[in-house]
């Protein structure tokens, strides 16, 4: 059963770089990597064992916080688009392109990547 909500919390496993999610056929074409594969299930168990049905209808503001998983340099920017994919898919939002305010941050210590997602529509 669907429940509309103004705000979910949820923690994800941390998310692979835009860079790795897919890979190029020899013969032309793209696909998934094992990488974002594993993650995807991952994150999809995650969401659904938490969510339950719960989603953000219509406009909604994104922020993403993760904790460096190592010392190598990292743009936190590459991190959104794996998240909102996910989020998608599992029904939690109805498009990522209704993403009216997205805030990245990177956190010193607490969950690899804790997402807040809010509704910012007037008419909620």
């Amino acid at each position: 059963m669907k429940k509309e909500v103004q705000i979910i919390t949820l923690t994800l496993p941390f998310p692979p770089s835009v860079n790795r999610l897919w890979k190029t056929k020899k013969t032309g074409g793209m696909y998934r990597s094992k990488e974002y594969v594993a993650w995807r299930q991952h994150a999809l168990w995650a969401i659904q064992s938490r969510c339950k049905g719960e989603y953000v209808k219509g406009h909604y503001a994104l922020q993403i916080s993760a904790v460096r998983p190592d010392k190598r340099r990292r743009d936190i920017g590459n991190l959104e688009k794996a998240v909102s994919d996910i989020l998608q898919e599992a029904g939690v939002i109805e498009d990522d392109c209704l993403c009216d305010d997205l805030h990245l941050y990177w956190a010193e210590s607490g969950p690899e990547c804790m997402v807040v997602i809010s509704s910012s529509d007037m008419s909620n």
